[in-house]
């Protein structure tokens, strides 16, 4: 499936997991070229895995993409087929280069899925960004519940979401297309900071309500970089806004007067060194709850 991201070119494969190619039977609905790679799982059956190998040089071939990203089923080792695509970039075999893993977490029912298999669990092991999804459904318990999970398998992760606009799929393009910084697997991976951007000012703004727990976290990881941050933010179950307020060492997120007529609505400033709005975005924007 060939698809345009801002000029771009991308080939996507889509790995079916059974006899029925659901999957590629709504994508081809909605148009495009399919290579279908049906009947088995693309990191454990070897005839599989030389159809990916040989679908991947074929579309390379065919259409001269510059990306090419892999769904893979919900069982797969991103380990193993990064392994053998390594290997098969290194004789040559297929002219691509590995870029990264990401891992989709369902932050309605993922605490209960990763407590029940593991894969799923080796899946976020694996996973240089972990995409949270369904963050519109999930109440603020289980937003908690899923962040506080996800970083005690994986701490280095990025945890990030994007809300449902033209900015937030830009964003996920951008993202999602990045080459990670290391390999899965590889041990602990060190965030990649742009060098010269000292004294920056970034603005956030979220439409749907946050949970303070991550969110203060994630500020609070920031470290002596965040200078200065200032703000009111949308506090899922609060009817209230909440002031955010940073100086000094001092981080504070405390109850401000209701909404009233106003929509609620987080709009947050943050001012210090080498800040990337880009990412600070995201990963507040994964810090949303749409349910009860």
């Amino acid at each position: 499936l060939l698809a345009a991201a801002k000029g771009r070119r991308i080939a996507v494969l889509v790995n079916e997991l059974g006899r029925v190619a659901i999957d590629t039977r709504r994508i081809v609905a909605r148009g495009g070229d399919v290579l279908e790679l049906a009947g088995g799982c693309v990191c454990c059956k070897i005839d599989v895995k030389n159809d990916l190998w040989d679908g991947i040089a074929d579309v390379i071939r065919r259409s001269r993409p510059e990306h090419v990203v892999l769904e893979t089923t919900g069982i797969a080792e991103p380990g193993a087929i990064w392994a053998g695509l390594s290997e098969r970039e290194a004789t040559g075999e297929v002219c691509v280069a590995p870029a990264g893993v990401v891992c989709v977490v369902d932050a309605e029912a993922g605490v209960l899925q990763l407590a029940r298999h593991e894969e799923a669990r080796e899946q976020i092991r694996c996973a240089d960004r972990v995409l949270l999804s369904k963050l519109d459904l999930a109440t603020a318990d289980a937003t908690l519940a899923i962040h506080d999970r996800v970083r005690e398998i994986n701490p280095d992760a990025e945890r990030a979401s994007f809300p449902d606009s033209r900015a937030g799929n830009a964003g996920l393009v951008s993202w999602l297309l990045a080459r990670a910084p290391a390999a899965p697997g590889a041990g602990p991976r060190a965030h990649v900071h742009r060098q010269g951007q000292l004294a920056a000012a970034v603005v956030v703004v979220a439409d749907e309500p946050l949970v303070a727990a991550p969110l203060l976290a994630l500020l609070g990881g920031l470290g002596d970089r965040l200078v200065r941050a200032k703000g009111e933010v949308w506090m899922a179950g609060e009817d209230r806004r909440g002031i955010l307020d940073r100086a000094g060492l001092r981080l504070t997120l405390s109850p401000g007067a209701p909404w009233g007529k106003k929509p609620p609505r987080t709009e947050l400033v943050l001012i210090g060194d080498d800040l990337d709005e880009a990412a600070l975005a995201r990963r507040i924007w994964g810090c949303r709850a749409g349910g009860g």
